[in-house]
Order: structure tokens, then sequence, then C-alpha cells
């Protein structure tokens, strides 16, 4: 899980900023906490403000750092702050701490922006009496410091000395990233360096930021009758009209008409391959799955034997009409709903989603249905949602705590700062919709008139 993010001199954010899922001083409404001895996270925050306050260059930050992670250094030097002309000679910083396996860790680095170089490196874990404990330290051009009672094997702690070593001198890669390029049996024969597989598995597998145009993280949750008989009863309960969803078959020579033959053929490809690799390790009863997102539609490869490939797509029924319709029929508040209804099924997977402008192409009273379903999954203790948003109708003491409340603010063009609603001690009673859209805890527009009245001029 998330407990904090901080980032400096990105986008619109210039001195550091940070938000956390750690809750506050609010009373109430305990099935939004995660409790793990005397850390309470929260499972969901909504972040507010006006257009270019930079709510959506926080998740931008998130995904950034994300990706220097997963894929290396991006050639991009134009992500520092350029509110002062400074900052395209300073550092800018990503500092994460998350929870994994009930322990808590910071992990970071600096990077200089316009030079597209990375500068330092670090991982503590963070112990529950507040200290620090150093898992590595790296400063490029420098020797990396390795903690050497944390790994406490003196093979696992030479063959992590020579890794450390072939890269101190480059600043295009991060030592985490190296650690989990082609090390599997590494870590099989050391399991006591696992932590930086661990933390690398959760940017890498449980991070997942979705941008408002963005789709399904996981389509595999519709090849399943089971899945289908849940989003059903989901998305009939949102006023979509959907009394059913069901799999029909598609005819191969059906589906050439509607997708470009060199597609179509690399997702045939691919379905045989990955069934080829499954059989050659034994597992006769496999089956191989390929989803395929076109012309917006999902399709379902499912290769069950040497000889049959099916394909399959999605249908509706809707109340009190005939006949069936496609993704591609549906409207785009439905599909919205389709395309994030991972998040609402998913109790299996540790997940932290960060969904910019939930509200993109839904009613206000279907994002606020969104987030009471999500919240009402309250056994789910691996899943967090992050949100930005316009819709001031979450602003409800009634289905959110002040602690889940943020906002972010530029006063005239500046920089980006981030702040809670826990910092104004509102009463439960007060009508926070009202009082935030009177620019009580700032975060909205402020208009000039294009045509002044009363200028005679």
């Amino acid at each position: 899980m998330l407990i904090k993010f901080k980032i400096s001199n990105f986008l619109s954010f210039d001195d550091a900023q940070e938000i956390s899922m750690i809750s506050g001083r609010t009373r109430g409404k305990e099935d939004h906490i995660q409790t793990n001895d005397d850390l309470k996270l929260l499972k969901f925050s909504a972040l507010f403000g006006a257009n270019a306050s930079g709510k959506s260059s926080l998740l931008r930050a998130i995904d950034f750092g994300q990706g220097i992670i997963t894929k290396g250094i991006r050639f991009t030097n134009n992500m520092y702050c350029k509110i002062n002309s400074k900052n395209k000679d300073k550092i800018t910083t990503f500092d994460f701490e998350i929870m994994i396996n009930d322990k808590y860790y910071s992990y970071g680095f600096d990077v200089l922006l316009s030079k597209n170089s990375i500068k330092a490196e670090w991982l503590y874990e963070l112990n529950k009496n507040g200290e620090e404990n150093k898992i590595f330290v790296r400063e490029v051009n420098k020797e990396i410091e390795l903690n050497e009672k944390y790994f406490n094997n003196q093979i696992s702690l030479e063959r992590l000395k020579i890794y450390a070593m072939d890269i101190q001198d480059q600043d295009n890669v991060l030592f985490l990233t190296v650690m989990n390029r082609n090390k599997d049996a590494l870590y099989q024969a050391n399991n006591n360096i696992v932590i930086f597989r661990d933390i690398y598995n959760w940017f890498s597998q449980a991070l997942v930021v979705i941008p408002p145009e963005g789709k399904m993280i996981d389509d595999s949750y519709y090849a399943s009758e089971e899945n289908l008989e849940k989003i059903t009863e989901i998305v009939s309960k949102f006023g979509t009209g959907i009394s059913k969803c069901k799999i029909e078959p598609v005819k191969m020579d059906e589906l050439a008409t509607r997708i470009p033959s060199q597609i179509l053929n690399d997702v045939v490809k691919f379905t045989e391959k990955n069934y080829m690799d499954a059989t050659k390790q034994g597992d006769r009863n496999v089956k191989s799955n390929t989803f395929l997102r076109a012309n917006n539609e999902l399709y379902i490869f499912e290769k069950i034997s040497a000889e049959t490939l099916e394909i399959k797509t999605i249908k509706f029924e809707h109340i009190n009409n005939d006949g069936e319709y496609s993704f591609s029929e549906e409207s785009d508040g439905t599909r919205r709903v389709l395309d994030l209804i991972e998040i609402l099924l998913n109790d299996t997977t540790t997940r932290v989603y960060l969904i910019d402008e939930l509200d993109r192409c839904l009613h206000p009273q279907l994002t606020y249905k969104f987030v009471e379903t999500f919240l009402r999954n309250n056994n789910r203790n691996n899943i967090q949602l992050i949100v930005t948003t316009h819709e001031s109708r979450l602003l409800d003491f009634e289905l959110l705590r002040r602690d889940e409340i943020w906002f972010a603010d530029r006063e005239k063009n500046g920089p980006t700062k981030l702040y809670s609603l826990e910092d104004y001690n509102e009463r439960f009673d007060r009508k926070i919709d009202k009082a935030y859209l009177d620019g009580r805890y700032g975060g909205v527009p402020i208009f000039e008139a294009l045509f002044p009245i009363g200028d005679d001029k």
C-alpha cells in the first residue's frame, strides 16, 4: 500500500509537496482504514482542484517515477518546474513510502531532468519506532553504500557489491532496476536479498496509474461467467439499463473485416505461442487467453487445444429491450464504468489504483455511486484508490472522511500546493461542497470578466 508520496521540481511542483494516506484525527468510518500495528492507512483519497491546479501533475509525477524504475530514464528534459528558471539546474526528487508484507519502506531517487541524469538513490526500512534502517544509499560516481548487517549473508553481499560496482558511474539506470534484470536465479539462491525484487514488483505490478482516457487494466475479468454475473449486478445498479452481460462467439472471417490483418495475425500467433510454451511445461489442461481492444470492442482469443482457437466478444442485454448491444454501442458513461470495473471486482491482487479525472463521462450521481461502491467493499485490505476529480458531490461527510479529501491549488499561476481538508477541522454537519465552491478551501477557478461591465472605453 502507498503510505506517502513526495515530489519536488516537477511540472507545476516547485518545492517539495506530499500526499499522505496516513489517517488523521478524524473519527468514524473505521472501515475506510486498514490498521497495521500502530499505522492506520486510508483506502481512498480524492484530490480536488481547478483546471491547471496540478491535480494531474501529481499523477503524472507518480507515473513518471514508476516509468524510470521499470523502463529506465526517459530522454525528455522539459519536465522540471519552469516557474523558476533556476530549476533547470536543480534536482527533481521522487520519494515513495510504501508498505509491503506488513513492513514499511522508503524508496526514492534524485534526477537532473534537464540532463536526463540520475544523481542519487536510496532504500530504507522504516521501523515501528520511527527509526530508519538503511538498506542501500547511492550517489552516482561513488561507491554504493550497502548495509552489511541487513543482508546478513556474505555470499549475497559479495554478489550485490559486484552489481553495485558495475553501475556506480552510470547515471542512466537505477540500482533497483539493475537488480531486477534477469535475476531470477539470484533470488532463488539468495532469498535474503528478495527485498530488491519485492520493491520492484510493487512498482511494476501493484502501482497502476490510469490517465483520463485510460482503459481497464485487466480485461481478463470478462473471460469468466462468474465475473460476468458480478459485472451485471454492479452495472445494473448504476442506472446503465444493462440487465445481462454475456460472452458470444465471433467468426474469424467476420473479425477480419473489422481488424487489420497484420494485427489479427499477430494476436493469433501470440496466443498460440503462449499455449505452446505452457504445454511444454507439462500442463495439458492449459488455456491461453489474449485480449484485444479494437474499435471500442473487446475480443477474447482463447486457445483451448492444439487444433482449436475460439474468438469471443462481450454483448449486453438491456431492460425492456430486444436484441443485444456491443461495447461500442454503449454510452460513454457506461463504457467508462466497464473500463474501471476491475477496481470494484479485484479482491485478490494487491493494487494501488490512481485515476485521473474519475468523473470523466460520468453523471455526478454515477461518480458518487462508484466511490460509494468501492468504499462499501471494506473487507479488501489489499486495495487503495486515489482519484482526481471536479465532482463536488463527493465532498460529503456522509460519504468521505475529512482526511480522505485533498486539494491542489495554485495562486496566480504559481507552484502547486497540496493540502488536506483535515487542516481545516470542519464540523461534520457543514455543507463542505458549497464551502468548497465558494472558495473557502481554495482549489477553485478564479475568473476575470472578458468584457468588464461599466467599461465605457
